[in-house]
C-alpha cells in the first residue's frame, strides 16, 4: 500500500477520497475507514477488485461512484468485492460496501441523477 502507517484514519481525519481513472479491470487499494471513489464517467464495463491494507477495520466503508455514458456501463465484482454497480443509460449511481474482515459487501445502490 502506498499511504503511510500514521495517516489519521477517519473520523478523526478526513475520509480517503480517490479519483480514478475507469479501466477493463481495475484494483482499488482500501487502508482508511471511509473511502470514496469517483470513477468519473465510464466508457466501458469495468471490472473491480479491492485490496483492503492488513490495518483496515472490519466495517470500513467503500463508497464508489461511477456515470455510465450513452450505454449503460457496469461494474462487476471481482476479487475482494461482492456486488456491483449496474449501470443505467446516462445515469450517475454510487453504490455503498462494508467491509467483512474479508472481502467489501455491498448494502446500497442509489442513482444520483
Amino acid at each position: 500500500m502506498s499511504e503511510p502507517n500514521y495517516k489519521t484514519l477517519f473520523p478523526f481525519g478526513n475520509a480517503n477520497v480517490k479519483t480514478e481513472t475507469a479501466g477493463a479491470t481495475k484494483t482499488v487499494e482500501v487502508y482508511d475507514n471511509v473511502t470514496i471513489v469517483d470513477f468519473g464517467e465510464l466508457a466501458a464495463d469495468m471490472a473491480l477488485s479491492v485490496d483492503a491494507h492488513a490495518e483496515t477495520k472490519t466495517g470500513a466503508i467503500l463508497v464508489l461512484k461511477a456515470k455510465s455514458d450513452s450505454t449503460a456501463r457496469s461494474i462487476t465484482a471481482g476479487t475482494g468485492i461482492v456486488g456491483g454497480v449496474a449501470g443505467t443509460i446516462s445515469k450517475t449511481k454510487t453504490g455503498t460496501f462494508i467491509y467483512d474482515g474479508t472481502n467489501f459487501v455491498q448494502i446500497a445502490l442509489v442513482q444520483l441523477d
